[in-house]
């Protein structure tokens, strides 16, 4: 079995929120932000995919 180092997928159950947890931290939203019931496992996908979705936070480019 080969050793590698695969990002882990969420499962189907909780991808929606994952999804929009994502597009929230592409947006730049916070945690306070998060539509879901703390401890809940759709609040932990939706913090997860936030987390992801910061790495490749969206900017405003202006031309003039």
């Amino acid at each position: 079995m080969p050793d590698t180092d695969a990002k882990v997928a969420p499962t189907p159950r909780y991808a929606e929120a994952y999804r929009k947890g994502y597009l929230a931290g592409r947006r730049g939203c916070t945690g306070a932000d998060n539509p879901y019931e703390n401890d809940s496992r759709d609040a932990r996908a939706w913090i997860m995919g936030l987390l992801d979705g910061r790495t490749r936070q969206l900017t405003v480019v202006r031309s003039e």
